[in-house]
């Protein structure tokens, strides 16, 4: 479950969240439009991730680009291989943030007894991110599309905001 930031209910009534969040009662972090063509749906792809990071950064709301993330679970289509590319493409020159505490993980609402799981997979994404430039570099991406469609379950959500973050710092160099 995703927890709204005072921030982000804030944004929202002011209407300046990215296009593709919607409100309506509730926030959903990831509803874009698309045009079933593939070309169109990747660059608006791109595009939302631009648009993720710049909110990201000016709204000083780290866990947003995560928040998007875990919005797009289960549904991977043209939209997101043009977000998750470009994401991918930042994760591989970012810095490696630190692992999530035990307050983030409260905050986040997962309870204890996922922690184990939660901090395995963020693990995995950290060795995955060490190894990005020099050895497998599409273990990076196996792992995110594993995660996004389902393979791994639905507490995945430290594994995602060490990605997340990583990019974020490598739009940043």
């Amino acid at each position: 479950m995703i927890r709204l930031t005072p921030q982000d209910v804030a944004d929202a009534s002011a209407g300046q969240l990215p296009s593709f969040v919607k409100t309506g009662g509730i926030i959903r972090y990831w509803v874009p439009d698309r045009t079933a063509f593939f070309e169109l749906d990747y660059l608006a792809g791109r595009e939302h991730f631009r648009e993720a990071v710049r909110y990201s950064l000016d709204a000083g709301s780290p866990f947003f680009l995560a928040h998007v993330l875990m919005g797009m679970f289960g549904d991977l289509g043209d939209v997101e291989r043009g977000f998750l590319d470009t994401l991918l493409l930042a994760a591989k020159v970012g810095a490696i943030p630190p692992r999530l505490t035990d307050e983030e993980l409260i905050s986040a609402g997962l309870p204890e007894s996922e922690w184990d799981r939660a901090r395995t997979l963020e693990a995995e994404v950290a060795s995955a991110l060490a190894l990005r430039a020099w050895f497998m570099p599409d273990q990076l991406l196996l792992l995110l599309y594993g995660m996004l469609s389902g393979v791994d379950g639905e507490h995945i959500g430290a594994a995602i905001t060490m990605i997340a973050r990583t990019a974020v710092n490598g739009t940043r160099n």
